[in-house]
């Protein structure tokens, strides 16, 4: 995702955008949320056509998994990354590998459904 995506789709009528940052990440300027994701994402209506990009550190992303599917959102609509897994990047050191699929080249995005098809090594 990119800074200037995410603006334009701030602009559509058809798409609904929530950023936060953690407490004590906000500035002067910052009218977004402040929260830790899983909590903010509790005060969220879930519409039926919604999809998820989650990006951010390991844990937050850990913790932010589970409430969307209370939630009941569809994990074939939530996308999350996977890339700190990856070091070589083009599939030559095999460290980023989590059962048969490389991070670095079958990733590092990845649906919340086919993570749940990875091994618990992740």
């Amino acid at each position: 995702m990119f800074k200037r995506e995410l603006t334009e789709w701030e602009e559509r009528s058809d798409v609904r955008t929530v950023f936060a940052v953690d407490p004590g990440g906000e500035t002067e300027d910052w009218t977004g949320n402040v929260g830790f994701v899983p909590t903010v994402l509790n005060e969220q209506p879930s519409p039926d056509n919604a999809v998820v990009v989650i990006c951010g550190p390991p844990i937050m992303i850990k913790f932010t998994l589970p409430p969307l599917h209370e939630l009941k959102f569809s994990m074939d609509n939530v996308i999350t990354t996977l890339e700190n897994r990856m070091k070589c990047g083009v599939g030559k050191c095999g460290r980023c590998d989590i059962g048969d699929q490389y991070v670095c080249k079958d990733g590092p995005v990845f649906t919340c459904a086919q993570i749940t098809q990875l091994p618990d090594k992740y």
